[in-house]
């Protein structure tokens, strides 16, 4: 069992260090993506256990209804012709949330045979519960990936299932389903069950023909609002979005792409690039194209440069701020809108697209 700690650790780094053999002896996992978890959990399961023992050496516990004498016991016994015992611990919130704990002692001094994983909800980390836990283990958290972490899970889950998926597949799946992992998954499941005896990588033809639009709102529909520079439609878009659950952090990420492609564009058309090769190599669809060249004309570099600094502190505020997060990327988009619009008379005046 690995001495090396991460008080701080990522989902994908707790991966890496189990595919490495790097298992702690103490964990806690939180946060509201549940497919996640239970994904890392089936990845330390395939690597501390042996398949042969596996049932001796596996044990799941609910706090709430079992005694913490019976888990310590559990903690305290030593594997069966494997290399670890996990025992997993659910419903774990009310261990660290009701005051002192009787976990804390073992904490001290783990059992080195045993990888045990809490499993909660939340987690204070200035609670004497979690300061000695991540001593010795590592507490973890599991929320809505940003825009490159979804799209690499896309990409992973593929392979999983025996495929590859283009980039331009990804991006129409993610505009029929949605950032909900577990929806992504099944219909995944289904484009590789219809491509099956083809044995080729998923198109963003086979998404279109075989993936429903399973969202209320589309998820690409706030970004192309944001590039019109139509604010109602954005506010709309906005709420209806945070309503279906989409996480503020991914809106963000999707504002940030769009605002970054258009300045890439710009970039480009200075440079003596054609506006098709320009469209080739930003991957614009051909039926988008016309509105995606009206959407550069309308922002100009200078307004572009604060656009980015702006979102800057978006990301920041989204991410440590305890303000409620819509509010937070509202207050985003006004700004933004505010900044589009005083720079929009000045952009047209100098700009030098064709």
């Amino acid at each position: 069992m690995s001495a090396v700690l991460n008080e701080k650790m990522r989902p994908q780094e707790l991966i890496r260090d189990v595919q490495k053999g790097k298992i702690l002896p103490l964990y806690y996992f939180y946060g509201p993506e549940k497919l996640l978890i239970e994904e890392a959990l089936s990845k330390i399961k395939e690597k501390a256990l042996d398949p042969a023992t596996r049932d001796f050496n596996l044990e799941v516990f609910d706090a709430a209804e079992h005694a913490a004498e019976t888990i310590l016991l559990s903690l305290q016994a030593l594997p069966v012709r494997s290399p670890l015992r996990l025992v997993i611990i659910r419903q774990a919130d009310p261990l660290w949330s009701k005051g002192p704990s009787s976990y804390i002692d073992y904490f001290q001094n783990p059992n080195p045979w045993t990888c045990a994983v809490f499993i909660g909800q939340k987690a204070d980390h200035r609670t004497k519960f979690f300061q000695a836990l991540e001593r010795k283990g590592a507490a973890v958290s599991f929320f809505p990936p940003n825009e490159k972490e979804l799209i690499h899970w896309i990409r992973s889950q593929a392979q999983r299932l025996g495929t590859t998926i283009s980039d331009r597949a990804v991006f129409a799946l993610l505009e029929r389903v949605g950032p909900s992992l577990q929806e992504l998954k099944l219909e995944l499941q289904k484009l590789t069950l219809g491509l099956f005896k083809e044995g080729r990588s998923i198109e963003e033809e086979d998404v279109l023909a075989l993936t429903g639009d399973v969202r209320n709102e589309n998820l690409f529909q706030l970004p192309k609002a944001v590039g019109d520079q139509d604010l109602g439609q954005t506010l709309r878009l906005l709420r209806k979005n945070l309503q279906q659950g989409d996480p503020p952090i991914l809106l963000l990420s999707l504002i940030v792409r769009q605002l970054r492609l258009i300045w890439k564009a710009r970039e480009l058309r200075a440079g003596g690039c054609p506006k098709k090769e320009v469209e080739t190599r930003l991957r614009v669809l051909p039926s988008r194209a016309e509105v995606f060249w009206k959407q550069v004309e309308w922002f100009p570099l200078s307004v572009l440069e604060q656009a980015w600094l702006q979102a800057m502190e978006a990301d920041q505020e989204l991410k440590s701020s305890r303000s409620d997060k819509g509010l937070l990327l509202e207050k985003y988009i006004w700004s933004l809108h505010l900044l589009g619009h005083h720079g929009t008379q000045k952009g047209r005046v100098d700009s030098f697209l064709p």
